[in-house]
């Protein structure tokens, strides 16, 4: 690890719900089947969030460092064949035990793909969590042979994913956002079902078009009131997959409802989704991604994009405002192409 500081500055949180703190830190040493990372730039997604407020699945321990996926170059192999190939590469990685907002990290190498030097590394930092996500949701709906399925949240970064994704796989999108602007925006872009949830109308045009295009799952980000609203607006039969709580409150269900109308309501969580897939499964949908991250469904609005002096702040600015588009957390190492 010649020409590697010893030391290298990270965005650190020390407990659930605290301020993010900016700490100078040891750099990671990669062990076999590793690579280090030097960070270009890693994104601020919902999952993130929830990390922050230690609401995510993944339970890593205290004093930890965020930033679920990212871009940069591989500086360091731990060993091993994969890992070697990957020395001096661009990679777009997911993190594994520790984040990205950092100078560099250290990532497993079957969770890093390799990018086409077209690729600029803020299109790359964000090719993991929403596209993965957009491909896994969309696959559920033609998994049950269904035709249409509601997207809730659907004026942020991954909403705008699935719309895509549904679209070249011919599946009706009933979007819900919150704000009339974001109607006209998502009707500007082409969508043809797009709803306001703060309507008069909202629940009775959500059951008519539930109705009229026989929707019988949903895609809910948000929790609340909202999951009854959609839960009484499906037909029978109908599956809710929550994966997001942004709401902040515990998703509401009528008992009539779920026994009357036969509903179901799962969880999803992409990290068990992408479990379950072996190594030449994953390569694919890896590739999948990578082709569509310029100009293709994957493709990601970058709205801000904060040093790591600002990363400290810049949770609470994209909480703020997340459909304005993706923040970025970069490192000032590379240039990111935007």
């Amino acid at each position: 690890m010649s020409n590697i500081p010893e030391k290298m500055r990270a965005l650190v949180l020390h407990g659930a719900g605290e301020r993010l703190s900016l700490d100078e830190v040891p750099v990671p040493e990669p062990k076999r089947g590793e690579v280090l990372l030097r960070v270009a730039a890693s994104p601020i997604n919902p999952s993130d969030l929830a990390m922050l407020e230690g609401e995510y699945g993944l339970g890593w321990p205290y004093p930890l460092i965020p930033g679920l996926e990212g871009a940069g170059e591989v500086v360091a192999s731990g060993g091993g064949f994969l890992a070697n190939r990957l020395h001096g590469e661009r990679v777009a990685a997911a993190a594994n035990a520790q984040g990205l907002w950092a100078d560099y990290a250290v990532v497993p190498a079957t969770q890093c793909v390799a990018m086409p030097d077209s690729l600029s590394f803020a299109a790359g930092a964000s090719s993991f969590v929403n596209p993965l996500t957009a491909i896994a949701l969309v696959d559920e709906v033609r998994r049950a042979r269904l035709s249409c399925a509601i997207s809730t949240a659907a004026g942020g970064a991954l909403g705008a994913m699935i719309r895509r994704r549904a679209a070249e796989k011919g599946v009706k999108i009933i979007n819900i956002v919150r704000k009339d602007a974001q109607v006209e925006a998502l009707k500007a872009e082409g969508a043809q079902y797009v709803l306001n949830e703060t309507a008069d109308d909202f629940d009775e045009t959500l059951k008519a078009l539930c109705k009229e295009l026989r929707c019988k799952m949903a895609f809910d980000a948000v929790g609340g009131g909202l999951t009854f609203r959609v839960a009484e607006a499906l037909r029978g039969q109908g599956q809710i997959l929550i994966y997001g709580g942004l709401s902040g409150k515990a998703a509401s269900l009528h008992p009539g409802t779920m026994i009357f109308k036969g509903l179901t309501v799962r969880g999803f969580w992409l990290s068990k989704w992408l479990a379950g897939k072996n190594l030449p499964q994953m390569l694919m949908l890896t590739r999948d991604v990578t082709r569509n991250l310029d100009g293709g469904f994957a493709e990601t609005k970058i709205a801000h994009v904060a040093s790591l002096e600002e990363g400290v702040a810049a949770p609470g600015l994209y909480e703020a405002d997340m459909s304005a588009g993706k923040t970025l957390i970069a490192t000032g190492a590379f240039d990111l192409g935007i």
